[in-house]
């Protein structure tokens, strides 16, 4: 009995494990749905980048790797833009790959980009240094050469940065968005696009719809990277700016029968986020919990911004770039896959209880449960429908603060090789069980 005692104590040392740990996971339970009131579409999940990085000729069909990176994730919706949109100048005659202007050279690599990788484009233009006339021209142009890949037209870059009142942006948008449509008859737009705001909303679907307005947008993000931190980003999605702001959209988009309303711009800290944080497993889980806030508010999705910058390393950035290459995906793009692996379809709220820091939601017949929990859960889910059989895909990383980050075993490479290898689980009716690893996700896959 001695000799036994002394080997188990042995192997609590070498394999960390404890009587405590030895215990059975908490069981949750999870109850999606039945009802809803929102769908997701494919291009939910989509990208935000610098307009710069247009003329910088990042976006080219020969980019064989940032191709098969979109298709991965896609098709979705690439949103141009950023601060740089305000610096970017339109050059008719220029021969085009200047970061600091944009030719119709530079739009025509842009569309072949966008039918390489059957993404669509919201396309930004200068509002701060501009003329109307100007943007009218490379409306025109960009109208042309992107041809029904262009989805619509954002004028300016978070104008409440620069233009003080509802009235002045009002006068300065139409005075543009007019000269625009002149030039490119039926012209679509988005805005208004403000900085972590959202009190022109309202203003702005009332009196733009029939100019043109098509999506009520907003740019969202928790805070300056000076203050970012994993326990405070994982808790911007339960109140304050984030839950807010989409809150209000959805009122605004309401109240004006405007198509959609989206968040084109946004990422868990501003001025770039911050290494340690911003693309670490924390920052996957983060993603895919506001993923499910804007859906839940009946949002069309949220463009994550990244790509690569003059001003300032971008951390957050879903894919991690050596100059104009890819070199992989950091944490924000595991948390968009898994997302995109759920397929379109309705979007359905969940209850859970047995544990505090679990979300859960549904998308279809399949299933998220989101364990921020520094232990594993066992998750009784119920689905919104019956089903005999399921793909259990994991989200996982050594740690919250950890980059080695994996989907159902495998990382997604530079190439976007991608070979996942789900765990099936039987489905009784609408009942199955899966286990969800400490600071882990998982997906049900439903057939």
């Amino acid at each position: 009995m001695r000799r036994a005692a002394a080997v188990a104590a042995l192997l609590i040392v070498f394999t960390g494990t404890s009587a405590h740990a030895a215990q059975a996971a908490p069981a949750v339970s999870v109850q999606v749905d039945s009802a809803s009131k929102s769908e997701v579409a494919r291009d939910f999940a989509g990208f935000s980048y610098e307009k710069d990085r247009v003329g910088a000729r990042m976006f080219n069909a020969r980019n064989t790797d940032l191709v098969r990176l979109f298709r991965l994730l896609g098709p979705s919706l690439l949103r141009i833009g950023g601060n740089l949109v305000d610096m970017t100048t339109w050059n008719p005659a220029g021969t085009g790959g200047k970061a600091d202007e944009v030719t119709p050279a530079d739009i025509r690599e842009l569309a072949m980009f966008a039918k390489a990788t059957g993404w669509k484009v919201i396309y930004g233009i200068n509002l701060k240094t501009n003329t109307p006339e100007a943007a009218a021209e490379e409306a025109q142009q960009a109208a042309k050469i992107l041809g029904k890949d262009l989805t619509a037209f954002e004028i300016g870059n978070e104008p409440n940065v620069y233009v003080k009142t509802w009235p002045e942006y009002e006068a300065l948008f139409s005075k543009f968005a007019d000269a625009i449509r002149a030039k490119v008859p039926g012209a679509k737009f988005d805005g208004p696009g403000e900085a972590n705001k959202t009190a022109w909303a309202m203003d702005f679907g009332r009196t733009q719809k029939d100019r043109g307005a098509t999506i009520l947008s907003t740019h969202q993000y928790i805070a300056r990277n000076d203050k970012a931190s994993i326990p405070d980003m994982l808790a911007s999605n339960k109140s304050g700016r984030l839950p807010n702001a989409s809150a209000a959209m959805q009122k605004a988009w309401e109240a004006n029968g405007i198509k959609q309303w989206r968040v084109t711009e946004a990422n868990n800290y501003y001025h770039g986020g911050a290494d340690g944080v911003s693309n670490v497993q924390a920052a996957a889980l983060w993603s895919l919990d506001y993923l499910s806030g804007v859906a839940a508010q009946q949002g069309s999705g949220i463009n994550f911004h990244g790509g690569t910058s003059t001003q300032f390393p971008l951390h957050y950035s879903p894919i991690r770039y050596d100059g104009l290459d890819p070199v992989g995906v950091q944490a924000v793009y595991y948390g968009e896959l898994l997302w995109k692996l759920a397929g379109p379809g309705a979007y359905h709220a969940a209850s859970v209880t047995g544990a505090d820091e679990v979300t859960a939601w549904g998308i279809g017949n399949n299933a998220f449960v989101n364990n921020k929990n520094a232990s594993s859960v066992t998750a009784t889910v119920k689905l919104p429908k019956k089903a005999h059989h399921a793909s259990v895909y994991v989200l996982t990383a050594p740690a919250l603060d950890s980059k080695e980050i994996t989907i159902a075993g495998s990382k997604v490479e530079k190439n976007a090789k991608f070979t996942p290898r789900p765990k099936s689980v039987k489905v009784t009716g609408t009942t199955t069980t899966v286990d969800v690893p400490a600071n882990s996700a998982v997906l049900v896959v439903t057939r």
